[in-house]
């Protein structure tokens, strides 16, 4: 019989207390796994479904049992009105959240970002039905202090994704979404400060500006600064030419990524 100690395992994968070390294996069952290297030994998670490889009541998440159910009730009843969930469903969904926040750190480690984009969107489903539906006050915020970073977290992986395919415009229009969402959440909260004061607000504001900066100038734009300086000459022929060519531009449709 093979021995259970994982010493040889932990000793030949030595632990960087400042990196985050994961990686790919073949599991004895063919399938996908990713390790995640921690200060006292392993992590492993299943590639999809959920990252502990189980089926809670037969679905493939406690999520998604826990959305049955409540289609279920809207079917028996024509409303959501009168679902809850208890403290104890609350927790261990809060349990199932942070399975899937390892297994998406992983994947952002491993750049797999339609991966992180996946698991944080999972997370956020969980967080906000935990907030609409849990029967105990103190339980629908339980999870209010995560949401802006998990939020982050999914932004910046739809950015990533945007940025690859060259969408330098898109990645802009995820994160002002997620800007919009975070302020929401304060508001809802009754905490309009905490989103000045949010690290998450301010790390997605200088990404914004980072990818915003390469952006191509636009013709409008281009053709203003134009006119400013025709003007500044005082060549009014030109200026006029270039007011002609504003008015008629500013009646064109916006441009796509990458057009002048």
């Amino acid at each position: 019989m093979s021995s259970p100690d994982l010493s040889k395992l932990i000793e030949d994968w030595p632990y960087e207390p400042d990196k985050i070390s994961v990686r790919k294996i073949a599991g004895a069952d063919n399938r996908i796994k990713i390790q995640m290297r921690v200060d006292l030994g392993l992590l492993q998670m299943e590639a999809d479904d959920r990252p502990d490889g189980r089926r809670p009541h037969g679905c493939d998440s406690l999520l998604d049992y826990h959305r049955g159910r409540l289609e279920e009730h809207e079917r028996r009843n024509g409303t959501p009105l009168g679902y809850s969930l208890s403290s104890e469903d609350v927790r261990a969904l809060g349990e199932e959240v942070n399975m899937y926040y390892q297994r998406y750190l992983a994947y952002f480690v491993l750049e797999e970002f339609d991966k992180v984009e996946r698991d944080t969107a999972s997370s956020l489903a969980a967080i906000d039905l935990c907030r609409e539906y849990a029967e105990d006050a103190s339980d629908r915020l339980r999870f209010a202090p995560l949401r802006p970073y998990v939020m982050m977290m999914h932004t910046r992986a739809k950015v990533y994704q945007a940025l690859a395919e060259s969408a330098l415009r898109t990645a802009v229009a995820h994160i002002d979404v997620a800007l919009s969402d975070i302020s929401d959440h304060f508001d809802a909260l009754d905490q309009p400060e905490g989103y000045k004061a949010s690290a998450e607000v301010k790390f997605l504001e200088a990404l914004r500006d980072e990818v915003a900066a390469r952006l191509p100038e636009d013709a409008l734009t281009r053709l203003r600064r134009e006119l400013s300086d025709a003007l500044r000459e005082e060549n009014y022929e030109e200026a006029a030419k270039l007011r002609d060519k504003i008015a008629a531009l500013s009646h064109r449709p916006a441009p796509t990524d990458g057009e002048t």
